[in-house]
């Protein structure tokens, strides 16, 4: 496989972005999330939110070649219901799991916040993932649910000092 590249998304990235995030959710969630539970989280998803996404929010992509490898966004000011630090995204294709693509799109996440003067981040994590945050550095605060119309998620809110934290 080529080397992995995290770049700054473009537009034209949000339908591939869009494709991953739906087979991210699909396939790898499956360990920790039922097919109901995964279905009403797709549901959420739509190429239209993943233009907003990257539109409003600072996302980048990990490139593999041609192949979208993974991506993450954070909002560097508060967007939407998004609030100042929010890592709102980050997928990876299971087909590149395991190659540290997470860390790196977490990496630039994080540079990019420090940059903008930010001293800490923030994200709602799904189980699946919330190995990856803490490698990152995060530190689990509290377990929520969420009603995706009637069917409960659970995820975890996690937080990641900047500058030294």
């Amino acid at each position: 496989m080529p080397p992995v590249v995290v770049r700054r998304a473009r537009i034209g990235d949000a339908d591939a972005l869009y494709a991953l995030s739906l087979d991210a959710i699909r396939r790898s969630a499956a360990t920790h999330y039922d097919e109901r539970q995964r279905e009403a989280w797709v549901a959420r998803r739509t190429p239209e939110g993943h233009r907003r996404l990257v539109t409003a929010t600072t996302t980048f992509v990990a490139a593999a070649g041609e192949d979208v490898a993974g991506f993450a966004s954070v909002a560097l000011h508060p967007v939407g219901a998004l609030q100042e630090g929010e890592v709102d995204q980050l997928f990876v294709d299971p087909r590149h799991g395991g190659r540290g693509v997470a860390l790196l799109l977490l990496d630039a996440v994080a540079t990019a916040a420090a940059g903008a003067g930010l001293a800490e981040l923030v994200t709602h994590a799904s189980w699946r993932a919330v190995p990856v945050f803490e490698r990152a550095g995060f530190r689990q605060v509290a377990e929520e649910t969420v009603d995706l119309d009637g069917v409960a998620l659970t995820r975890v809110l996690m937080r990641r000092a900047l500058g030294g934290g």
